[in-house]
């Protein structure tokens, strides 16, 4: 059965799969080709960068913020990369506008499989077990009605339709659930 775990260094050959199959950790910047072979080249610093993440983020404008404190695990099933979740354990006012506390993706041959629905309950359960969270916010696009029925499956309430930040003409819902 696929579980969240920390990012390994022998998960790195089937993570570069997905990479090359449009697989991105960041929905709104894709990953390049210049990034999959950064990764080829030095594996081990970019496993310490997903488990060990800098300071300092790259906002989608470019200018350079600070990074709340996170955690992201990958969903595997033995050697197989299937996607990943960012656990943010704390909100700024950015986040509370657009991000929420967590964010998945799956890789594109295994999306449609119920994965989303799995990832996203292992992800709130490694938050009950380990953050002192209430509750979660999770912001998902209009158009996406994939992850809509995710996290409503996952006992997402909306609270609100916004405009995302940081793409003109794009609206979203923002969801609480409850822990």
């Amino acid at each position: 059965m696929p579980s969240l775990v920390r990012a390994e260094l022998a998960y790195i050959p089937s993570f570069l799969e997905a990479l090359r199959e449009g697989f991105s950790r960041d929905n709104l910047r894709p990953t390049t080709a210049d990034e999959i072979a950064q990764i080829e080249r030095e594996p081990a610093w970019f496993v310490r960068q997903v488990n060990h993440p800098p300071r300092q983020v790259v906002l989608p404008d470019g200018t350079l913020g600070e990074r709340v404190p996170a955690t992201e695990l990958w969903y595997m099933d033995g050697a197989t990369f299937l996607g990943s979740v960012g656990i943010r354990h704390e909100l700024n006012a950015i986040l509370e506008s657009w991000g929420g506390h967590i964010g998945y993706a799956v890789r594109p041959s295994a999306q449609r499989q119920g994965h989303a629905s799995a990832m996203l309950a292992q992800a709130l359960d490694h938050v009950r077990a380990n953050l002192p969270l209430k509750r979660v916010m999770l912001t998902v696009n209009l158009d996406n009605e994939g992850s809509i029925r995710v996290i409503e499956k996952n006992g997402g309430v909306l609270r609100d339709e916004v405009d995302n930040p940081w793409v003109a003409g794009v609206r979203g819902r923002r969801y609480w659930i409850d822990l």
